[in-house]
């Protein structure tokens, strides 16, 4: 079967415990990136063309062998943005008549080192084919893409990226244990920190206990989980996670955003996308909003709350607007000396909900 850009991939039967015909493991390098897949061979239309729909495991950039990293680039300077966008696109083709479907239309934007960079943008705004061009999974019509001051075709950056797709594939009949130690001997981690990143990692996203469990025994909370943590095994210096909060419980979701927060710390840069509002308020610094394709605002998130107001809500239902943080501040110390109760405090900004709304709802549309 033939997945273009010269990358063959050969499928065979496979007698497994359901008797399913799947595929074997394939490890393969495709532009510098190994992938694995286990996926049955469907006639699902999808990206890698209109015969089949195959996804990759999850796997963060992997040092490559000496051979296959000849001639390449130097170590980026600490000063170069950590990414750059110019001008990405990409269209795909569907249907009988092979009418091109637009995915994604001049795209452009950076992103420092340090910094959380979110894209957010409804289901099919083009989220996910920004990431899979940045990475070179799709190979995109035309623009340029700088990971960390190198071409992203470049290899010698891959070990330096982290990568957690949006809808990851396992290998199931494998525990936890097994295949994050798998994924560690792709990233070269040597044999005696292993066992201790795995540990941490796990302990840090709460899964610990489930190491020694197949994963077709796993939650889909479990899972994600799970991808996170072999995104993370590298040690990576920019990570890359699509749709991280899928699937996770309140209190997942809060240990994910304290992990991603502390890596932050850490100097770590982190690009992310989703289309749930609070978590990206909460992580990034930087929003950019898709829309059908194409990039309509990059705002920081800072410049957001710069003008926020406040409701607030006295006894006797008495309400009192402040115009700023001083004045609230003003107001809830008056109202103490007045010994008046304070019953509710609500914020009247226009946040980064309205502002997604009014951009998502407009009514000309994107062309």
């Amino acid at each position: 079967m033939h997945l273009g850009y010269g990358t063959r991939v050969a499928w065979f039967p496979l007698n497994h415990r359901n008797n399913s015909t799947i595929s074997r493991f394939q490890a393969f390098k495709s532009r510098g990136w190994v992938l694995s897949f286990q996926k049955v061979v469907t006639n699902e239309p999808g990206p890698a063309g209109p015969d089949f729909a195959l996804s990759p495991v999850p796997t963060t950039g992997l040092k490559q062998t000496a051979e296959v990293c000849l001639g390449s680039s130097p170590p980026c300077l600490e000063t170069v943005d950590a990414l750059r966008v110019l001008d990405l696109s990409k269209s795909f083709r569907s249907g009988f008549l092979r009418k091109p479907i637009r995915g994604i239309d001049g795209v452009s934007f950076s992103v420092p080192r340090g910094r959380v960079f979110a894209l957010l943008g409804h289901n099919g705004a083009g989220k996910t084919t920004t990431i899979n061009c940045i990475l070179d999974l799709v190979h995109p019509d035309r623009g340029q893409v700088n990971i960390l001051g190198m071409p992203h075709g470049d290899c010698a950056v891959r070990s330096r990226v982290g990568y957690l797709p949006e809808r990851p594939y396992f290998f199931e009949h494998l525990t936890g244990r097994e295949l994050l130690n798998f994924y560690a001997k792709l990233l070269g981690v040597q044999d005696g920190d292993r066992n201790r990143r795995i540990g941490e990692l796990s302990a840090k996203l709460g899964f610990e206990s489930y190491l020694g469990r197949r994963l077709k025994k796993y939650s889909k909370g479990m899972l994600q989980r799970i991808g996170i943590a072999q995104a993370l095994l590298g040690d990576p210096e920019l990570l890359i996670l699509d749709e991280p909060m899928s699937g996770l419980d309140p209190m997942g979701r809060r240990e994910i955003r304290e992990l991603l927060l502390e890596m932050k710390e850490q100097g770590k840069t982190i690009i992310l996308s989703s289309h749930i509002v609070p978590d990206i308020e909460q992580m990034a610094d930087t929003v950019a909003i898709l829309r059908e394709g194409r990039m309509v605002m990059i705002r920081d998130l800072a410049d957001l709350g710069a003008g926020a107001s406040f409701e607030i809500t006295l006894d006797g239902n008495e309400r009192m607007v402040a115009e700023d943080v001083e004045v609230l501040s003003e107001t809830l110390v008056r109202s103490r000396h007045e010994n008046r109760t304070v019953n509710r405090i609500q914020t009247r900004s226009t946040g980064l909900e309205d502002l997604y709304l009014s951009v998502h709802y407009r009514k000309e549309a994107v062309r």
